[in-house]
């Protein structure tokens, strides 16, 4: 039996750890000083079937702080778990999580309105030369729509906050609209599917680089007690930190040896689009009986209708000039400069081919798909993909 991972939908009891005394909209600290190097934040939401590894990854962060990890930067921590109203905390150097804002939950983590007023607050009360931030919770990439929901209502990407039955989610288009003039110089997606093409160009003016997975993330996600120690630094190492997560799973055996990681730097994706525009508009389409690695089993892909492909693979499918196909493999390079995978997923699925980005195929305008998760939104689509039809 495969364990959760960070998109399911299934409901597990939750623990607590021990943490300081609550103050209520209390934000009341010494003078913070604009000398400290980073402020990271994690904003976490596990008001799901996440919600038990919350309080394990908070205590992974606990360990990083006591071990020195945090150095002269801050690590501030929106959670939202199951059954408690929402808090900002800071994780201290001794280890203790320390209030500083309690939040009501009339307002939904995945809202702009909230996510925007997080985020504020973590800057006005922690200011710092640099940020980061770490979005924890499920993940399903470039889809833009609802699963439980009707069609439309609310849009499908990060977050799966659980409420009166329904999954709520928020598109990565609204997300890029929040972040927009934050000056996160990286994000980490410590959530399944985020490492697709699509979110990386709808997030490129935004942030400088992105930390994600391409496939599914189990439900432990990221080793923070391993991780922080590369992101809190003014000088970031996200390839370090990339490699800790993915050395975590890869030292495991059997079905729970699944991981792929990839660090995306976002100045090289204007590139990127331009050298795949090419080849899409002067190719007729797949050659007959191609098979393009996938990043979903197809008992997955069958039951929930979500299709992941290794955008490489399915871009050097195409490809027939090789002036074009030399021009696509150096943006590549340049727009992915990390990449590791195991050797399967779960087990089952070889990947032999793992690029670092994810896309999802659209052979046709007419394609359902379009449609199904609202795909014209995305910038991809209406900068690359678009105009093969053209």
């Amino acid at each position: 039996m495969k364990p959760i991972i960070r998109h399911t939908l299934l409901l597990l009891a939750a623990f607590t750890i021990a943490v300081t005394p609550l103050s209520c909209r209390s934000d009341k600290r010494d003078e913070p000083s604009i000398e400290t190097p980073r402020t990271v934040l994690v904003y976490m939401v596990a008001q799901n079937n996440l919600s038990t590894y919350s309080y394990d990854d908070i205590f992974e962060m606990s360990q990083a702080a006591r071990q020195g990890h945090l150095g002269k930067s801050r690590l501030l921590l929106y959670h939202d778990p199951m059954g408690a109203e929402p808090q900002l905390y800071e994780m201290m150097p001794d280890g203790s999580k320390k209030s500083l804002l309690q939040y009501n939950d009339d307002i939904l983590s995945v809202t702009a309105e909230r996510m925007n007023q997080v985020i504020l607050d973590a800057k006005r009360l922690a200011p710092a030369r640099r940020y980061g931030i770490i979005f924890w919770g499920h993940g399903t990439g470039y889809k833009q729509n609802g699963i439980e929901q009707p069609k439309g209502i609310t849009p499908l990407s990060y977050g799966g906050e659980t409420e009166n039955r329904r999954d709520n989610w928020m598109n990565t288009t609204v997300m890029r609209e929040v972040l927009r003039g934050k000056n996160f110089d990286w994000i980490y997606f410590d959530c399944c599917f985020m490492a697709g093409v699509e979110v990386a160009y709808e997030l490129r003016d935004v942030t400088s680089t992105i930390i994600a997975s391409v496939t599914e993330i189990p439900g432990t996600g990221m080793p923070y007690d391993a991780t922080l120690q590369y992101l809190m630094p003014e000088n970031t190492d996200p390839a370090k930190a990339a490699a800790a997560t993915f050395g975590l799973y890869n030292s495991k055996v059997g079905i729970n040896r699944t991981c792929t990681m990839s660090v995306i730097k976002t100045d090289a994706l204007r590139d990127l689009a331009a050298a795949t525009q090419a080849i899409l508009r002067n190719t007729p389409g797949l050659p007959p009986g191609a098979e393009i690695q996938e990043y979903m089993l197809a008992e997955d892909r069958d039951g929930y209708g979500w299709h992941y492909y290794d955008f490489a693979h399915y871009i050097r499918s195409l490809a027939t000039n090789p002036t074009m196909l030399a021009n696509f493999n150096a943006a590549l390079d340049k727009a992915v400069t990390f990449k590791v995978a195991t050797p399967y997923l779960w087990g089952t699925l070889p990947l032999v081919n793992h690029s670092g980005l994810s896309t999802l195929i659209i052979e046709s305008p007419n394609d359902p798909l379009l449609d199904t998760f609202n795909y014209r939104q995305l910038q991809w689509w209406r900068d690359v993909v678009s105009l093969r039809f053209n």
